[in-house]
């Protein structure tokens, strides 16, 4: 099994790939659902790890839901993360009555180049994921949806995982409360290669070596 892990700091992401991360996804503020890291946070991870780097593109944690500034600031760091060589980046937006926000979706295709796109978990607070999916479905340029079948845990969101995934014209990548206890469900019933990990390979707030092991198999 591989593992996408967060990070947010370059010593986290130095540490994160020697206990065997196969990717990380790169944010600020993880208390708070993550906000986009700061320009040398940036720099620094993509020239200090081989393993490819998703960089969280939110402006702040007040809602999904984006002003014509904040697409301006979103765009303008999806231009850095650019140049920087970021392998991939990770964003997500909602209309104010909870649809996927298909114009700011535009955009950030318009402006990512050859990065690749995580659609976060925005998707989970959207107002019916399966109207959502087909949305997203018209957008061959998402290359993966980050989610936890709108619930709290991936557990808790298994059967909508499920039905997703056999909707899902992108690859499914599930997130939320994802620990070694609940990986062996997911993998069998879901059938997929790689999870979205963040506390599931902490005690403590300290990544813990035993946990990698085991998420990894």
């Amino acid at each position: 099994m591989k593992i996408e892990v967060i990070v947010t700091t370059l010593s986290e992401a130095i540490q994160a790939e020697q206990l065997g991360a196969d990717r990380l996804e790169l944010i600020a503020d993880m208390e708070k659902g993550g906000i986009t890291p700061s320009f040398g946070t940036i720099r620094n991870v993509v020239e200090h790890v081989s393993v490819p780097v998703h960089v969280m593109i939110r402006p702040h944690t007040r809602s999904f839901h984006f002003n014509e500034d904040d697409v301006e600031t979103m765009l303008a760091d999806i231009g850095l993360c650019r140049e920087l060589g970021v392998d991939g980046i990770v964003f997500g937006a909602l209309t104010q009555d909870g649809a996927i926000d298909e114009r700011i979706l535009g955009e950030v295709i318009k402006h990512k180049g050859e990065m690749t796109l995580t659609f976060h978990r925005a998707f989970d607070a959207s107002r019916d994921v399966f109207e959502s999916i087909d949305v997203l479905n018209d957008f061959p340029e998402v290359d993966l949806l980050l989610t936890s079948g709108g619930a709290n845990t991936a557990l808790e969101g298994i059967e909508t995982l499920e039905r997703l995934k056999e909707q899902a014209e992108m690859t499914i990548l599930p997130g939320a409360g994802i620990t070694t206890e609940t990986l062996p469900t997911l993998k069998a019933r879901l059938g997929v290669d790689m999870v979205h990990v963040g506390n599931g390979v902490r005690t403590d707030g300290q990544f813990d070596e035993s946990k990698f092991k085991q998420l990894r198999g």
